[in-house]
């Protein structure tokens, strides 16, 4: 995803408070790592609980502000892991988050507060494997995924993220079937991954647009959509990416697909930096649509704190537009949930960069990352006056 001046550096993913040390009864002091201590927020003194105890205890221990250790066979943490997602609405009372009139940030809150405490169901891990939790999956390279790996120190890792860590490199070792492509790609650690594949689903319909053009994809992530433009005609194809390792992915995924003579993934680099000076007929970019602070280098391709990529790449893209030249952005009405008009923000951003949204088709869907429904549009984009 790319980057403006201001926004977290990659280099710095998982900045925030440093790692500190927790007391875990039965296993000592465990670190609390930065990259997780983001999502549990503060905790205090932990409990240790087997996983065979009623989860409705244990839920009603997390609705109480406890954080809670589980310890036992790896298939009971799953199942308490379940039962407090699915009733995790009693996890936050009402009182516990501010009065506000306003619907739509009063929601946002809530469900920020349930995930909160589902992050306080929590595994000690060391190394590869977990500690006092038997018949757990296979870890074998869980340390790659860690923005800051910890070699054999006991750590604290909730449930839910490593949850969402075995879903990542199970995607990673099977590959991830996109339409479109006819072909599986691979993931590496700490890229975006869009969850539902009718996103980048929705550019395959502009086939004709992409055909015999120059193309540039932004912020490219896997490199799915350059790949995807490779696949429908396109002349020639750049990707760009400020997260270095989207780039050692999208290479990887170029090679696997044998379309290295038409897909360029440039080195790591800010919006056009990489492009100084180049003209595309098309150009692609997936933006992050959620506003917030990028916690973590897979954030960055999340989060746009301020409109600030959003509003730097309008503002830059007409001096890389070749003559009736297209930009194809994709972007979603999901801020509204925290408050934020964020397409008209986008409406008003094309419109001082001197271009026009001529077509916007759209799906809607429920957010994986925030849990609303939104409206996600591609928004066809010329020069104003063009394509009228």
């Amino acid at each position: 995803m790319t980057k403006r001046p201001g926004q977290l550096d990659p280099s710095a993913a998982g900045a925030g408070p440093p790692p500190r040390y927790l007391e875990v009864p039965g296993v000592g002091p465990c670190l609390l790592l930065a990259e997780f201590a983001i999502f549990t927020g503060e905790l205090g003194e932990l409990e240790a609980h087997d996983a065979r105890e009623d989860p409705d205890d244990l839920l009603l221990r997390l609705a109480d502000g406890r954080a809670i250790v589980l310890t036992g066979a790896y298939r009971y943490v799953d199942a308490v892991y379940r039962y407090c997602q699915h009733f995790e609405r009693r996890l936050v009372r009402p009182e516990e988050v501010p009065a506000t009139t306003d619907r739509a940030r009063r929601r946002a809150a809530l469900t920020e507060a349930r995930r909160r405490k589902l992050h306080h169901l929590l595994l000690v891990a060391r190394g590869e494997g977990l500690a006092n939790v038997e018949d757990h999956p296979d870890l074998a390279g869980l340390q790659e995924w860690l923005a800051a790996p910890t070699g054999e120190e006991p750590f604290l890792i909730p449930v839910r993220r490593l949850q969402r860590i075995l879903t990542d490199r199970r995607r990673a070792a099977e590959g991830l079937s996109v339409p479109g492509l006819g072909a599986t790609i691979t993931l590496l650690p700490h890229v975006y991954v869009p969850g539902d594949q009718s996103v980048p689903g929705m550019f395959a319909e502009y086939g004709a647009l992409i055909r015999g053009r120059r193309v540039l994809d932004m912020g490219t992530g896997t490199g799915v959509l350059a790949l995807l433009a490779a696949r429908l005609g396109a002349a020639s194809v750049v990707a760009t990416d400020i997260n270095p390792q989207a780039v050692a992915n999208a290479r990887l995924n170029v090679e696997r697909l044998g379309l290295g003579g038409l897909v360029d993934v440039r080195d790591a680099s800010d919006l056009f930096a990489a492009v100084p000076g180049e003209v595309f007929d098309l150009i692609l970019f997936n933006a992050p649509w959620i506003q917030g602070e990028p916690r973590t280098l897979y954030d960055t391709g999340l989060y746009d704190p301020g409109y600030r990529v959003l509003d730097g790449f309008l503002a830059a893209a007409p001096a890389h537009l070749a003559p009736a030249g297209v930009i194809l952005l994709q972007y979603s009405d999901v801020s509204r949930t925290r408050g934020d008009d964020s397409i008209a923000h986008l409406e008003a951003a094309v419109e001082a960069s001197g271009l026009a949204i001529v077509s916007s088709p759209f799906i809607s869907r429920v957010s994986r990352i925030l849990g609303e429904r939104e409206t996600v549009f591609v928004f066809e984009i010329r020069r104003a006056g063009e394509g009228d």
